[in-house]
């Protein structure tokens, strides 16, 4: 029989709360649905752990090499065998009645192609963070948000980044280009399939409850640091300059390559590589001239050691 739903979990090397995820999907009280944990790391750790929930919802899927997380999310959507793709980490859960609330909507309007709710924040030992919970939603802009039908996804998805895509969403597979879905994006993978999404110009639906649970910890990737951490919100913003996708909304396109072009710039210069800061500081001026990216490519000249300090100081 074909499922409804294909849930995907990616996996690469973890296995601390990968048994709490795959819980989570078979705690639900809708159920209709394939599990299919995709393996980025070939680990036979995380096989014998799908192996044990002896379930036949589940499949397990591996690269043989690393290919990245956003071909490793495309490849699991390609042997999908369900008409809705919803994502979950490996380090994130759903309540019980997640998928139950998000098919009804999709179910009801074929034109909607996606369903969202709202989350909970909390920590590696399962406990709810209410207060960041909120915060977290005022952030992204759901607090606001009106529950039901949203026919304007795309300043939404730009402007507010405000679909938990990873974790809290159900989308149409057939509305997903996924010849677009590249290794270029890797980490941002969520916000460019949201991005994507949008692009078809047909609505979302919102529901306002948490229905899912985002697990802040000290290994989660967000809280990696690295040089070229955001080169694929740069490759992101140029894809769709270059492809038109919202005529409307072009000077914030631009905008916003040009900010991502300076983030990356100034990462460059705290990890003292500063010919290539200069490089993408250099590109970000003649997209939207700043004074403070000026300031930074003046700062690129400085010696090391008052780079440091600066690094030290920006910490604090």
């Amino acid at each position: 029989m074909i499922p409804i739903v294909s849930v995907i979990i990616t996996v690469y090397n973890r296995t601390k709360y990968i048994r709490q995820a795959i819980q989570s999907v078979l705690d639900q009280t809708y159920k209709d649905y394939e599990i299919i944990v995709t393996d980025d790391s070939n680990s036979e750790s995380l096989k014998l752990i799908c192996s044990d929930f002896n379930n036949d919802k589940i499949r397990y899927r591996v690269n043989e090499t690393n290919i990245g997380v956003a071909l490793n999310v495309k490849l699991a959507i390609q042997e999908s065998k369900g008409k809705y793709i919803a994502i979950l980490n490996d380090d994130d859960a759903w309540e019980s009645s997640f998928l139950e609330k998000l098919i009804l909507p999709l179910e009801l309007d074929d034109n909607m192609v996606l369903a969202f709710s709202n989350h909970w924040i909390f920590d590696e030992n399962g406990v709810k963070d209410l207060l960041n919970s909120d915060k977290n939603s005022a952030t992204y802009g759901r607090d606001l948000l009106p529950e039901g039908k949203l026919d304007h996804l795309e300043n939404f998805v730009l402007k507010k980044n405000g679909i938990p895509l990873a974790m809290a969403a159900v989308f149409r597979k057939d509305a997903l280009n996924l010849d677009l879905l590249v290794k270029e994006v890797s980490g941002a993978y969520d916000f460019w399939i949201s991005c994507l999404l949008a692009s078809t110009r047909r609505p979302a639906y919102f529901i306002s409850e948490k229905l899912t649970l985002y697990r802040v910890h000290n290994a989660m990737e967000t809280l990696r640091k690295a040089p070229d951490k955001n080169e694929n919100l740069i490759f992101i913003f140029k894809t769709m300059i270059d492809l038109n996708f919202f005529p409307e909304n072009q000077e914030y396109l631009k905008y916003s390559y040009g900010h991502f072009l300076r983030r990356v710039g100034i990462d460059n210069v705290f990890f003292e590589k500063s010919k290539i800061a200069r490089h993408y500081l250099e590109k970000s001026f003649k997209c939207t001239p700043s004074l403070k990216t000026a300031l930074i490519w003046v700062i690129s000249f400085s010696p090391f050691f008052i780079i440091k300090i600066l690094k030290k100081y920006r910490s604090n």
